[in-house]
């Protein structure tokens, strides 16, 4: 996949279901937030956008396809309120699709049928009323319609101990697990494309809960083959990693890197590291993600473990990056370890 951040500058990268960009190079993850906030606006490029990105407007490739913005939904989550509209009764929201399409409940219509009845009893009796006063004068109630039940007489609460609270006064953590039934709902009921574009969410989410949202958002790609997450962090999520998360995983430095397969990511690091590498692959899969907000970072790096030290610069030397200075107790080292870090 190939995503332009300015005209003819693209980051690419293999696709995946689920795509972690981490790393300490700002400027490129503002661009490519920005490149698809734009694509998700769906309309014509202004004259100054065009000086940004071309006549062409902005290009994303799959393979060598362009792809259209009007085939694909993106959704931001990157703030408590980002989240909090999609589960509210707010303009194209998720829970909006969700209430709009229960126009086509039987249950729902039936009732609405019953109340129209009623209105019109009411009606008889008011007139009946106003015969009273004049011979002339008669009232008329309006239909109450599918479309005024939402828009005038129905109004959104969250219950949590016992109490009823307004959507609003809520936690984005307490919404979690609603966006995520929401978003099912919709793509059982319209099936699309869709991309969930996860910006810096340990800022408004706590760490179990970001687990929970990726968690479901891989259940439903299993069972949709719809849904892409791209997670883009400054600062690595302290998450469940696994092997296979690896080559889904792309560092922002003043380059891109999309790591490789894990099989060929471990071989490549036994064979620059200045000792026999005894780490189960488990423990290289989170290490490597304790460092790898530092990887290519030119400021001095403190507090993290001699063997993250070691990872850090055989990655950096796998990927011809210059290291900066550590800070570490080099007592704990081998004479190997030391030499190489010290090198």
């Amino acid at each position: 996949m190939r995503i332009e951040i300015e005209n003819n500058k693209f980051i690419e990268f293999d696709e995946m279901p689920r795509l972690f960009f981490y790393g300490q190079n700002q400027k490129v993850a503002q661009e490519l937030v920005r490149s698809l906030k734009r694509f998700a606006n769906k309309k014509t490029l202004n004259d100054l956008e065009e000086l940004v990105y071309g006549e062409n407007g902005i290009e994303i490739y799959r393979e060598k396809e362009r792809l259209n913005e009007k085939n694909i939904d993106i959704h931001f989550l990157q703030d408590n309120a980002s989240l909090y509209r999609e589960v509210s009764f707010d303009r194209k929201s998720l829970m909006t699709d969700f209430l709009s399409a229960l126009t086509e409940n039987m249950a729902i219509t039936t009732e609405l049928e019953e109340i129209k009845n009623h209105l019109l009893k009411i009606e008889l009796l008011f007139n009946g009323q106003l015969r009273q006063v004049s011979n002339n004068v008669s009232s008329n109630l309006t239909d109450l319609s599918f479309e005024d039940l939402l828009k005038n007489h129905l109004f959104l609460s969250y219950a949590a101990d016992n109490h009823d609270f307004p959507l609003e006064m809520m936690d984005a953590n307490e919404f979690v697990d609603e966006y995520l039934a929401l978003l099912g709902q919709k793509l059982e009921h319209q099936p699309k494309e869709t991309w969930i574009i996860l910006i810096n969410p340990a800022s408004f989410l706590m760490t179990e809960k970001i687990q929970d949202l990726l968690e479901g958002l891989s259940v439903l790609t299993e069972k949709t083959e719809l849904v892409h997450t791209f997670v883009i962090s400054q600062q690595t999520l302290e998450l469940v990693y696994f092997p296979n998360d690896v080559p889904s995983t792309i560092v922002l430095t003043d380059d891109v890197y999309q790591m490789p397969d894990f099989d060929t990511f471990r071989k490549s690091i036994e064979n620059h590291y200045p000792i026999s590498l005894k780490m189960s692959d488990e423990a290289l899969c989170q290490n490597f993600y304790e460092i790898v907000s530092s990887i290519g970072s030119k400021a001095k790096v403190a507090g993290k473990s001699y063997q993250n030290m070691i990872l850090l610069k055989v990655i950096n030397e796998i990927l011809g990056i210059e290291s900066a200075s550590f800070s570490i107790n080099f007592d704990e080292l081998s004479e190997l370890e030391r030499t190489y870090l010290s090198s």
